[in-house]
């Protein structure tokens, strides 16, 4: 389903616009109409759509007016017009495409197909991106940790802190401190990226373990400090805080 916005001050264009869309497909979802800046501002918040058909004069403005008072354009754009000359500067604002007046059915019909396209495949980025984010997340519960004389296998939660030391890494617990040999890189890839965050270029931190932010360290749950870099400060605190 693409969700569709029909925003132009002529009821027939949109009525016709809506019968066409209903002719070509069934995919195609009319979720909201508006014929002024102030009713569409409304509508495009609450309506959420795919895909915005804008007219170019509205009952109290321009259609660029309501653009500039949107903050992120996170719809696809299609400007329909009476007028050519409007076609440049449309694409300012990143539009898809233009139709003009007599809107023609197989003119709408490629653009549909063009922006159909778009949609799912963004869709399907975003929704594989979020599978795999949240697969990471929560599949890795434990880690194992080859040294000279054993392996361990940790959990990942009562690691506190992870330390760089050359080529090797320091793992640190409550009660241990294991050296392996690798570097701290290969265990920021490797820990969730939702519970451990990257302090310092030696530090790799369980923000669960975390006491306080005191200047430029972090205080952790067994008093151990470790440092934060200046470049880091101020994501560290926002991460921290929306906690």
């Amino acid at each position: 389903m693409i969700k569709i916005a029909i925003i132009d001050d002529e009821v027939n264009v949109r009525e016709l616009i809506k019968k066409m869309l209903s002719l070509i497909s069934s995919t195609y979802v009319v979720v909201g109409e508006a014929a002024s800046i102030t009713s569409a501002k409304t509508m495009l918040t609450n309506c959420k759509p795919d895909l915005v058909f804008l007219d170019i004069k509205l009952e109290d403005g321009s259609s660029f007016n309501l653009l500039e008072q949107i903050p992120q354009i996170d719809f696809k754009l299609v400007f329909i017009t009476a007028f050519n000359e409007f076609a440049i500067r449309a694409f300012k604002y990143n539009a898809l495409d233009y139709i003009l007046k007599p809107i023609a059915p197989d003119e709408l019909k490629n653009t549909l197909e063009r922006v159909e396209s778009m949609v799912y495949v963004e869709k399907e980025t975003k929704a594989l991106l979020k599978n795999l984010k949240d697969n990471r997340a929560s599949s890795v519960q434990k880690i194992a940790l080859k040294t000279a004389k054993k392996m361990h296998l940790l959990e990942i939660d009562n690691i506190l802190y992870c330390q760089s030391d050359g080529s090797y890494t320091k793992i640190v617990t409550e009660s241990e401190t294991i050296l392996v040999s690798k570097n701290l890189k290969h265990y920021q890839e490797l820990l969730p990226e939702d519970i451990f965050i990257r302090t310092h270029q030696s530090f790799l931190v369980n923000k669960r373990h975390i006491l306080s932010l005191e200047n430029d360290t972090i205080r952790l749950k067994n008093n151990d400090i470790v440092a934060i870099s200046a470049r880091r400060k101020a994501e560290i605190k926002a991460i921290l805080l929306n906690e």
